[in-house]
């Protein structure tokens, strides 16, 4: 069997005073696979249920009903990922969550959601000021 490659644990770049930028840490080409891990419901089921217990993929297969064949294979993916890591525990591979992955997920999805509450913000402000474009107010552009 192969190794597996590396997952790409950089999570964002950083400023020049070594800050990381969660706005655009999950934004280039090497994200990619972290969004294509989220996008399964089974991947997502599994790291709610890591996310409550580490375990091994025989454990996770029984809580959620499914082979472990089929809870080893996304599993890989996420490790992959990068959102999974895995630690032998005697004769098995026990799996737990990456926090700093999933705040990293967490950040950029805040980001996004901050930019909507300042444009409602400004929609509120508007409306309570009797503002707006129907009052022959060029809407704002951003």
């Amino acid at each position: 069997m192969s190794p597996r490659p590396e997952p790409d644990r950089r999570l964002s770049p950083t400023d020049p005073a070594g800050a990381p930028d969660p706005s655009e840490g999950l934004l280039g080409p090497s994200a990619d696979a972290v969004f294509t891990a989220l996008a399964d419901r089974t991947r997502r089921q599994i790291l709610v249920r890591l996310a409550e217990t580490p375990d091994d993929a025989g454990a996770v297969a029984r809580d959620l009903g499914l082979s472990r064949q089929a809870v080893a294979k996304q599993l890989r993916i996420l490790e992959t990922a990068g959102m999974v890591d895995a630690q032998r525990v005697s004769a098995r591979r026990v799996h737990s969550v990456e926090p700093s992955r999933i705040l990293a997920v967490s950040d950029l999805l805040g980001t996004v959601g901050g930019g909507w509450d300042r444009r409602l913000a400004r929609i509120k402000e508007l409306a309570e000021a009797g503002e707006g474009p129907d009052r022959g107010e060029e809407p704002p552009r951003r």
